[in-house]
């Protein structure tokens, strides 16, 4: 009987309710015998179908609302200091941005904060901000705006001093930022249903596909293209990226950032460079996201000063012309690059390795290969390109991660030691979970054994001073 309350889930909500999430499902179903005193799980079913209130607080149940404020901020940081600006620059405001699942508010009002560290009081005049969710309770909460100390933990004591007021045990936002945010029902299966308004410039869908299977994501990617204003872009949660290219929209990436927008044939421009669709080598690539998103603190995320990935997109056409490598031939062909490589011939190396990103632009072996090469051959924006494509196709990759904190440490890019303390971070705790991981590589041998690795990220952040437990947190907003 529990697969009808599944099934009425999926309809209505596209909630994918199987492995961890159909505990949760057990323990709603029994609450609300509880609370409705129905036992017999057919008229229990037929009341929850026909009870919109009811439906609404089984519906809270069901998902994980944890969040915090300033979580994933470096993609908040470029839409602040460079996405939202070049747009208004070309002359549109106010500019709209939408929250999709956006719980208990805290992403809408991370992004306020930011806005008006960035502008000033003129950005309530520039954004128009908005904040949807399917669960009316945790709207509720959002317009509040009263949260307890977890919903602090990646925010500095003093931007919570400047933007929040003691309020009982709790803390509560200011009016000023509070009353700029607009929250309403929002279901992501049919965004028409509630009015969520639009055309939006930004709409931000990040770490809310974790609950959906493919099938339903493309729809929701259907439908948010109709919120969508012709040249807005959406945002996804970093460890989210694999599981949401799915030929709806084009994946993008500008100064580091992943994002997608509408297909487009035109040539880009000089803030955004399309890229190839992701190809998972993880044949469970349903569980990716969910698996990895333990690391959504931006473990994984540093952000350049200025990259450009350089591909180009090729069109179905050329990619159809293209013949196909049999898998045994692509893997004998990274083992002769790897040789290449420790044989120092890097423009042997990167000439094969070329080859191979043509027919396999996600091989998380022909990213890391191809970062070590750039790095020999004194490129280190194109070493960072490569890790960063790396990470974002297998956030298990602990490899990248250690390569990307060792550009910053050398000099190779500008140092940023917080940037390179959440890269440091992420290889400790891949490998404090799994000791002996190949981080998402396949063919080649480590480019270093684990426990190296470990030992060096540790030591690297001990001599930041930064403590193990606190190093994957950022601090501040702007």
């Amino acid at each position: 009987m529990i697969a009808s309350f599944k099934s009425l889930v999926y309809q209505r909500c596209g909630l994918h309710l199987e492995g961890l999430a159909e505990s949760r499902l057990f323990r709603a179903v029994a609450s609300l015998q509880v609370s409705t005193e129905i036992t017999d799980t057919t008229q229990l079913l037929e009341r929850l179908t026909n009870d919109p209130a009811l439906f609404d607080h089984f519906v809270s149940q069901l998902t994980v609302n944890e969040t915090y404020f300033n979580r994933e901020p470096e993609a908040l940081q470029w839409l602040v200091s460079h996405y939202l600006p070049e747009r208004l620059a070309a002359g549109r405001a106010p500019l709209a941005i939408f929250s999709a699942g956006c719980s208990s508010g805290e992403e809408p009002y991370s992004l306020a904060m930011m806005l008006f560290e960035h502008f000033g009081e003129r950005a309530k005049g520039l954004f128009t901000l908005t904040g949807g969710d399917v669960d009316q309770q945790v709207l509720a909460k959002a317009r509040q705006a009263v949260y307890g100390g977890m919903a602090f933990r990646a925010l500095s004591p003093t931007f919570r001093a400047r933007y929040f007021s003691p309020h009982k045990a709790c803390f509560k936002l200011h009016d000023s930022l509070r009353d700029w945010v607009n929250f309403r029902p929002f279901n992501l299966l049919n965004v028409h249903e509630n009015k969520s308004g639009g055309p939006f410039d930004v709409i931000l869908f990040r770490n809310v596909s974790i609950y959906f299977d493919e099938q339903t994501r493309r729809h929701i990617h259907q439908q948010l293209l109709k919120l969508l204003a012709p040249n807005g872009i959406i945002l996804c949660g970093v460890t989210e990226t694999l599981g949401n290219d799915l030929g709806v929209l084009e994946l993008t990436e500008a100064r580091g950032v992943f994002y997608f927008r509408r297909a487009v044939d035109s040539t880009p421009s000089s803030i955004d460079s399309p890229l190839p669709p992701l190809r998972s080598t993880n044949s469970n690539a349903e569980n990716h996201a969910e698996e990895a998103a333990w690391l959504d603190d931006g473990a994984d995320d540093s952000t350049p000063h200025s990259t450009e990935l350089g591909l180009d997109n090729s069109d179905d056409e050329a990619s159809a012309a293209m013949p196909e490598v049999a898998p045994q031939d692509i893997s004998q062909q990274l083992h002769s690059a790897h040789q290449l490589l420790n044989q120092n011939a890097f423009a042997e190396t990167d000439t094969l390795l070329q080859t191979l990103l043509e027919q396999q632009p996600w091989s998380i072996d022909a990213l890391v290969l191809a970062g070590l090469v750039a790095r020999w051959q004194q490129q280190p924006q194109a070493a960072y390109g490569h890790f960063k494509r790396a990470i974002y196709a297998a956030p298990e990759c602990w490899p990248a991660h250690f390569y990307l904190a060792e550009l910053y440490r050398q000099g190779e890019l500008t140092d940023e030691p917080l940037q390179r303390q959440r890269s440091y971070a992420a290889v400790v705790r891949l490998l404090t979970t799994a000791p002996t991981s190949r981080g998402g590589l396949d063919t080649i041998d480590l480019p270093l054994p684990p426990g190296d690795a470990r030992f060096l990220a540790e030591r690297h952040l001990n001599a930041l001073n930064i403590p193990l437990a606190t190093s994957c947190t950022t601090q501040g907003v702007g």
